[in-house]
């Protein structure tokens, strides 16, 4: 936005004379930027399920997914899945939709709903994935508490011993460490690129309001 500052810098200078003209170039400045940024909100949230999906393949033939695979928990798994991609779905057409209308809007109000719109669906979406990781980990481990032979064998073993407790507090203890863990990583990331691409949009909402039309 260094234009934008240059621009408004000179507009000040020649106020009297200038107003109108400045006023429209520092619309089509702004329209310019939210346009860009919308459109890269967009690109980002494809780019980021293509990563998740590319590295889902990759682990698909790993250990650990084979033996998760033979609990054959598919009633449970797919429809949670299928809630996941509904979810996404909604918000790449959420985000296109935004797009479009920014890229096409010549309207000041507009301009300036539709940036708060795509504010709000970026708040929601970052939520969505935040939540959606919450849960699918915490199923998994319910899944693995009723269906790991292993795990069950250990918690049986326990009960004779009478550290059942223990064994449950250290399983669960770790097993929520790592998600904890995960989970911030995932904010940081949510919060470094979308954050910044907000703060983007607010500055271009804040200067939107000082035209005054």
């Amino acid at each position: 936005m260094e234009e934008l500052d240059l621009l408004k810098k000179h507009w000040k200078k020649n106020e009297d004379s200038f107003s109108q003209v400045s006023e429209q170039q520092i619309y089509k400045m702004i329209h310019k930027s939210s346009s860009s940024t919308v459109k890269l909100i967009f690109i980002i949230s494809i780019l980021e399920f293509v990563l998740w999906t590319v590295l889902s393949l990759c682990m698909k033939d790993g250990e650990v997914m084979k033996q998760f695979n033979n609990y054959h928990v598919e009633h449970i798994m797919d429809p949670f899945i299928a809630l996941g991609y509904i979810g996404l779905g909604y918000f790449f057409f959420q985000f296109y939709t935004n797009y479009r209308k920014i890229s096409t809007t010549d309207n000041v109000k507009k301009l300036i709903n539709t940036i708060l719109r795509t504010r709000k669906k970026v708040h929601q979406y970052v939520w969505f994935n935040i939540i959606y990781a919450i849960i699918s980990s915490v199923l998994v481990l319910c899944i693995q508490f009723n269906y790991d032979a292993r795990l069950i064998e250990m918690i049986e073993n326990s009960e004779k011993n009478n550290s059942t407790v223990i064994v449950y507090l250290i399983y669960i203890g770790f097993s929520l460490l790592f998600i904890a863990i995960f989970i911030v990583l995932m904010w940081l990331f949510y919060r470094l690129v979308y954050g910044f691409l907000l703060k983007r949009l607010y500055k271009n909402y804040e200067e939107l309001k000082k035209i005054d039309y």
